[in-house]
Parts: C-alpha cells; structure tokens; sequence
C-alpha cells in the first residue's frame, strides 16, 4: 500500500476542512463528527468549525445518492474517482456503481495558452513546427484533459488529447487526503470496514497514475491496431507515437456518429450490433485483452457497415487461464448447469474466508432460476453473469478486477447491440469463441506445451529439493530447527511435540532414502553386478522398497495416532 505524505496534506488544512464541510452538507455530519474526535495528531491540527446542518431533505436521499453529490460537488479528483469506481463491482456495492455512472464532468477549460506551453514542452518543439494548423477551441474538456483538433504537416486529420496543468500534484494532495479520511474511517466505523475505504483508494491511486500517463493509452491503441488488422469492418484510430508522450496523445480524427445513431451514416444497426458484440467477444477470448468501457459514446458507427473504438485508455487483461476459467463458466451456464456454474465461479475467485459452499451454490441456483423457461430472445446474460459475481461477493468470494471488467464490457456492449437488434443472442454468438477455446485447450498442441511445461518445473524441483533438504539437515543438526506453533492443549504439549519430532525424523529419513535411490538409478552403470543387476540399480530400487514400507509403516502410526485423539 502507498505510504502518503502527512506533511503535504497538513499543509493544505483548508482543503480538508473543505472536504469535511461538504461530507456535512450531504447528510455525512456522523463520520466529521467521529473524525473530529479521532486521538491522533492530525485531529489536533484540524480546529473546530461551526457545523452547518444538512442539506433539507438530504435524510430522504439514500447514501449512494448523497455520495455521488460529494463526489460532484468536491471537484476532478472526486469525480474521477467515482467514474473509475462505477466500474469495480469487486468494489463497491451495486446500488454505488449505478449512482456513480451518473457522475458528469463538471469543470472549467483551461486556456489554450495553458494547453499550446503544455505541448511544446511535452513534445519539445514549437507549435507552429509540429502542426499545419491547430484549433485553439477545445471541442471536450474533462477532469485530466482537454481535447483538441489539429491538421499534422503532411495533412492528417487528428485530435490532440492534452493534460490539464499541474492536475498531477492536485490528484496526488487530494489522494493524501483520501487515504486520511478512509484510515479515520476504518478506524473510527466498524461498519465502513465492510466496503474496506483504504482498499478503495488504493485502488483508485493505480487507477488514477495509470490515466495520467498518457503513453498508456498509446500502447494500448498499437495493440489493438496490431489485433484488428484484418478485421475490416473494425477501425481502430491510428496514435501518432511521435507526437505523444506522458502529458500529449495524438491520434487519428475519426469523422463518424455514435453507434445508437447508425442509421445516420447509412449503417445497418443489425449488422453493426453483430460487429460490435463480436469485436467484444474476439477480445475477450482470443486476444485476452479488451476493451473495458464500450459505452455508445466510444463506440462511433462509420460508412459502410464499419465501427471505430475510441478511449482505449481503460483495458482489461485476460491471460490463458483466465480465459479457460471463464470459458468453463460459460459452458456451464449453457446447460444450466448450477453445480458447474457455482463451482466454475468459486474457482476463478479468492476465497476470502472458509466458504460454504451448499449455500453458495443455492444462491446461484436461484439466479439461475430466472432464466428458466423464458425466450432466449428475453434472456441477457451478461446480467446474469453480473448477478453471479455479485452473489459470489456476497458469500466473501472475490472476483478478480478484470472478470468484473469483463462481464461490464459484455453487459454494456449486449445491451447497445439489443437496442441495435432486439433480437441479438449473446449465448448462441458467444458459442464458436468458447467451443474454439475449448478445442484449442485440449489439443495436442496445448497439452504437449502443458507436459513441457510440468517437466521444466519437475526438473527445476529436482535441484530445489535437495537443497532444501540438505539446509533443513543441517538446521537440525545445529539445533536450529524452529517451529511455529499455536498452544491449545497445553497439557498434550509433550507428547505432541514428541510425535512431531518422531513423524518429521522419518519423514526426513524417507526423503533421504528417495533421494539417495534417485541417484543410485540415475548414475547406474554396468561395471559391477549383483544378481545379475548393475549394483547401483538394485541399490536404488532396494532404497525405494524400503523408503515404500517405513512410510506405510509411519500412515499407520498417524492413522492409530488420530483415532487415539478422537
């Protein structure tokens, strides 16, 4: 976790006080209250302001609504903030992300002056020699930045994304200041250690540097340029590398229409519902890299039956195994099979705590039920697939952040393609991607490379083993062999630590002898005989035999052992 930097928040009291003046507006007076009176220095710095009630009829509005007015009213940071968590369903509760999908960016422009010093200094050149022509109208202006058109010297269309001012050092004090709040409220109530705010913010921080760096976004145009090259019907915007860097991303202008509004460019809505649930589909399980907010605004409809993705600067990474597990989940929500499904979810997640899995798997069968005899053409399953992962949540099964970043992708473009096609079927065009995984997971191909794979790693235990031993031998013998133990039953002390001694001296006894054989069969060679066997090899396979009965013989001793306790 970062380690934020207490003097920098201190030096700006004000902005705190601000943000704690805010949380009172919007109905938060309890948490002031209890970060107020919270013993630590900070606390003490902070002097007490008169509080203002509540906005009226601010008791009425639930608290994801009175969340997202903080967010809105406490400026970019916070607005960035809960755009970037409206997509982490591992994250925050469901009622959370569906207010903060709302959050608009609200701020002012910054001057073209600000934006043109920003550029020359970013790319090291002069305006005037890296453009034709540049409009000193922005044509979109956001929390991070500002988006300009421009025509390149050898006439190229583009748009030039640029970086607000110093918006790094303002995202970095506010980040300070979250992490104060979210550690005041873990501490102060028990309740917020539930949706874990240090987390939250930790997470956001990663997020936030990862936007800020503007050369992510260019490497991941690149890759998807290099994944869509034979894919004509999907256009992905050319980035200029030699006209961006961290604060500057150019690339090329794309003159089309938002995808819900196909039909204005002479698109077929049908086919480009096809195209789009496809391009997603692709990504997803082929590529392993995708897309991770394709809402209609990143979505443009272009002559000819084509579609362009635009804003690649939020991407989610499916590797192999990963794909195989989502693969499996899918196959089992096909055939409703609700053991599959419960058991395909509970692998592809973290276990938090011991779960129950009877439960867990009656809770999937009930959202299974929902889709038990309806239409298909009424049937989404990416909702389905949303509900899953949030009842998983629920029984303290985490999902990884790029499932959930996946199931929004294949929710948010399903549902642009069923207002495209109202019959559009994301379980039959899902099919050939998950039978070809699949195929592609079980041939002989793959399960070569899977043995090859295992050999390296049994060839490298092979070294690591031994040593291992060799080091435990030794600790042994020098009386620093140590053991971490929790005391229960201190009156079986003793005896239990006698049976620990006697169980891992035979267990090492046992390994020696395996390893001692292993190298006698290894080094056999032909020189010396005994019954008519190379005398190595009969050494090794005596060693294995007698290796066999002293660990039948210590099972026996565990298993009388454990019905002596019982």
């Amino acid at each position: 976790m970062p380690v934020f930097n207490p003097i920098a928040a201190v030096n700006d009291i004000n902005r705190f006080r601000q943000i704690l003046a805010v949380l009172i507006k919007h109905g938060f007076g309890q948490l002031v209250a209890q970060i107020e009176t919270t013993d630590g220095p900070l606390s003490r710095l902070i002097p007490k302001f008169r509080r203002e009630d509540p906005e009226e009829g601010s008791e009425n509005i639930t608290l994801a609504r009175r969340a997202l007015l903080v967010l809105q009213e406490l400026g970019p940071t916070f607005i960035k903030l809960g755009q970037i968590m409206s997509t982490r369903a591992d994250l925050i509760p469901e009622e959370f992300i569906e207010e903060f999908k709302n959050l608009q960016d609200n701020v002012p422009p910054f001057s073209f002056e600000e934006a043109k010093y920003q550029i020359e200094l970013e790319l090291g050149a002069p305006l005037e020699e890296l453009f034709l022509s540049f409009d000193k109208v922005q044509i979109a202006t956001a929390s991070i930045g500002q988006v300009y058109t421009a025509t390149l010297l050898t006439g190229e269309e583009v748009v030039v994304k640029v970086q607000r001012p110093n918006i790094r050092q303002v995202i970095e004090r506010d980040l300070d200041l979250l992490y104060i709040l979210a550690r005041m409220a873990e501490r102060q109530i028990p309740d917020m250690r539930l949706f874990g705010p240090v987390g939250i913010v930790s997470e956001f921080e990663k997020a936030i540097k990862r936007e800020l760096d503007y050369t992510t976004e260019l490497r991941n145009a690149q890759k998807f340029a290099e994944a869509f090259k034979y894919h004509d019907e999907i256009v992905i915007p050319k980035a200029y590398k030699k006209y961006s860097g961290k604060k500057v991303f150019t690339m090329e202008k794309i003159k089309g229409i938002k995808i819900t509004n196909a039909e204005l460019v002479g698109s077929d809505k049908k086919v480009l519902a096809l195209t789009a649930l496809n391009a997603i589909l692709y990504m997803v399980f082929e590529r392993g890299f995708f897309h991770a907010d394709p809402h209609p605004g990143n979505i443009f409809a272009l002559p000819g039956n084509r579609i362009a993705f635009l804003d690649l600067g939020m991407v989610g990474y499916l590797d192999e195994e990963m794909r195989d597990k989502v693969a499996d989940l899918i196959i089992a929500l096909n055939t409703r099979n609700i053991e599959g499904v419960a058991r395909s979810l509970y692998n592809l997640g973290i276990r938090e705590k011991k779960i129950n899995f009877p439960e867990f798997k009656r809770d999937v069968g009930e959202v299974l039920d929902k889709i038990l005899g309806v239409p298909i053409s009424e049937v989404q399953f990416s909702e389905i697939l949303q509900e899953l992962m949030q009842g998983a949540k629920k029984n303290q099964i985490k999902i990884p952040n790029d499932y959930t970043l996946m199931a929004k992708a294949i929710m948010t473009i399903e549902g642009i393609g069923r207002s495209l096609d109202p019959d559009l079927n994301l379980e039959v065009e899902a099919a050939p991607f998950v039978k070809k995984l699949v195929q592609e997971r079980w041939s002989p191909k793959k399960l070569g490379m899977d043995l090859y794979k295992r050999s390296l790693q049994m060839y490298q235990w092979s070294y690591d083993v031994p040593v291992q031993m060799v080091s435990m031998l030794e600790d042994v013998q020098n009386g620093e062999l140590k053991f971490k133990t929790e005391d229960i039953y201190k009156t079986k002390e003793l005896k239990s630590w006698e049976r620990i001694v006697e169980k891992l001296t035979g267990g090492i006894v046992i390994s020696s002898l395996i390893i001692s054989s292993a190298i006698f069969i290894i080094s056999t060679k032909e020189n010396i005989f005994l019954w008519g066997f190379p005398i190595t090899l009969v050494l090794g396979v005596g060693g294995y035999i007698f290796a066999g009965i002293l660990g039948l013989g210590m099972l026996r001793s565990i298993s009388k052992s454990a019905k002596l306790n019982d």
